[in-house]
């Protein structure tokens, strides 16, 4: 076959790859807004508006995540517009794994890796397969950084690894693996390719932090996504939570990520079996280490959500395009079929997750007891009660009530958790109380569901006690929307005159007005 028919059916298969994984990841089609993608759309929009993250919006996630989002919104006033760039970054993270594998590979083995995170980025798992979480954008700059790394460009490395730092801050293990990668030659360590590398990493870091230097909130910008996201990624160890997390993750999560990953896990131990990783298989070595970061990134903290294991999802991803180019060697056909596999299995494995034709049957699957469709009702209920100028404030987590209300935050604090999980000290949500006393906004929302709130110390439930006495005193409770598991579409729920609110009936979400 001639170059030139060669170079269009590897482009073809790519499309059909890119096509196949937009049906993987339609079983989030339907699905309202989760609660970090609430997050980082409310702070992309009060920065739009002349505001600036951090300091009129809280977020806990570094800037580049809340450009990208800012952008979708430049595009598109649908909610879910972030989504459709994060399918496009999972695209070209695609095109970067293809690039990334060496020309004299077989067809198969070049086109494994895109196949393979076609996949893994998008399992039917929690929040983990269709949310525009930070680390789809995290991963495209990742594989930016990986290929330039091939490419002898550590400078570019360099600089792609700067911006995925700069999008989740868990990049750091991954940015340092690059850079001793970058930085090895057969010869040994080069010194200047280390800090061509380390000067590109710094300026996409050093250019964010002059930015909001020069628009004097650079104090509020540390505070909020370095500073104050090191104090959340201690929560757990510093309240005794941690063993139950560790067994939530063996004993549910932990199974699934090895169903789905089994056959990518397989060909990645493949490619290594007898073998040594080194600069004579800088491929190979290359998805050792992002792999082997990535997944240091996403333990980083213990939290371990789902939606944190998709920065593992490349590494693993070119890995077993290793394990198929090795088997390629022996039999082409079978590493054919293997390269095929990676990106049907999910699909295989459990089609009802993927295609139920409800998007409330697969919301309940996948996040109950989230509360997704019960915020996008209360939200648009909000909006029916409105008044321009009016504002809004959440005791919760449900982020995404500000879009589907189109309501300003009465406050910086766009969700509760810093203040009730890891406060730093009691002014924080005292000062939060004196801005809701002073300007109080038309319409509260506060939400029962303990997951939402994240209540975990003493600051939180004083803050809490003060939020309830505020709503008792100067709003009228007007109703609430039930949490359940029930297929049925939620609805609202007026309250009768007269009706205390259930603060501590769980599960609920409830609507004060002011008088």
């Amino acid at each position: 076959m001639s170059k030139a028919r060669t170079g269009a059916a590897l482009a073809a298969a790519l499309a059909v790859l890119g096509a196949w994984h937009l049906v993987l990841r339609g079983h989030g089609r339907g699905v309202p807004l989760i609660t970090d993608e609430g997050e980082y759309a409310v702070a992309a929009r009060v920065w739009a508006e002349g505001g600036l993250p951090y300091r009129d919006a809280f977020s806990q996630k570094p800037p580049t995540a809340l450009l990208i989002y800012r952008a979708a919104a430049a595009l598109s006033r649908a909610p879910e517009a972030p989504r459709a760039l994060a399918a496009l970054a999972v695209l070209l993270t695609m095109l970067a794994l293809f690039l990334a594998a060496p020309r004299g590979w077989t067809a198969a083995g070049r086109l494994a890796g895109p196949a393979a995170y076609a996949a893994l980025s998008t399992l039917p798992i929690g929040d983990y397969g269709f949310p525009a979480n930070t680390e789809i954008f995290l991963n495209l700059f990742a594989a930016l950084s990986a290929l330039a790394a091939l490419s002898g460009a550590p400078l570019l490395a360099g600089l792609a690894a700067g911006a995925a730092l700069t999008t989740k801050q868990t990049a750091l293990w991954t940015v340092l693996g690059f850079g001793a990668l970058s930085a090895l030659t057969p010869r040994g360590f080069d010194r200047r390719r280390a800090l061509r590398y380390a000067a590109g990493a710094a300026l996409i870091p050093a250019a964010w932090a002059a930015y909001f230097a020069s628009r004097g909130a650079f104090g509020a910008y540390w505070s909020s996504a370095w500073a104050g996201n090191a104090r959340y990624a201690a929560v757990l160890a510093r309240t005794g939570a941690l063993d139950g997390q560790l067994r939530w993750f063996a004993v549910i999560l932990l199974p699934q990520f090895l169903l789905f990953g089994a056959p990518a896990l397989a060909l990645a131990v493949w490619s290594l079996r007898g073998r040594r990783a080194g600069s004579g298989r800088p491929v190979e070595t290359m998805a050792v280490v992002w792999f082997a970061t990535a997944v240091a990134g996403a333990l980083t903290g213990l939290f371990l959500f789902p939606h944190y294991f998709v920065q593992a999802a490349p590494g693993l991803a070119l890995g077993a395009a290793c394990g198929v180019e090795r088997l390629a060697a022996s039999r082409r056909r079978l590493a054919a079929v293997a390269a095929a596999s990676l990106a049907l299995w999910p699909a295989v494995a459990a089609p009802g997750r993927i295609f139920a034709s409800s998007a409330r049957a697969r919301a309940l699957v996948l996040l109950y007891p989230n509360p997704l469709f019960e915020t996008k009702l209360l939200g648009e209920e909000i909006a029916r009660r409105a008044a321009p100028g009016d504002a809004l404030h959440v005791f919760g987590s449900e982020g995404a009530l500000f879009v589907y209300s189109g309501l300003r935050p009465a406050t910086p604090h766009t969700l509760c958790y810093a203040l009730t999980l890891f406060p730093q000290d009691a002014a924080g949500w005292q000062g939060e109380m004196a801005r809701l006393s002073s300007a109080p906004p038309r319409f509260v929302v506060y939400s029962t569901q303990p997951l939402s709130t994240m209540t975990a110390s003493t600051l939180g439930l004083d803050y809490r006690d003060a939020m309830r006495e505020l709503l008792d005193k100067r709003y009228r409770y007007e109703g609430f929307v039930r949490v359940t598991p029930s297929p049925a579409m939620p609805v609202f729920e007026s309250a009768a005159a007269g009706t205390r609110p259930a603060y501590d009936e769980e599960d609920r979400l409830l609507l004060f007005v002011r008088r």
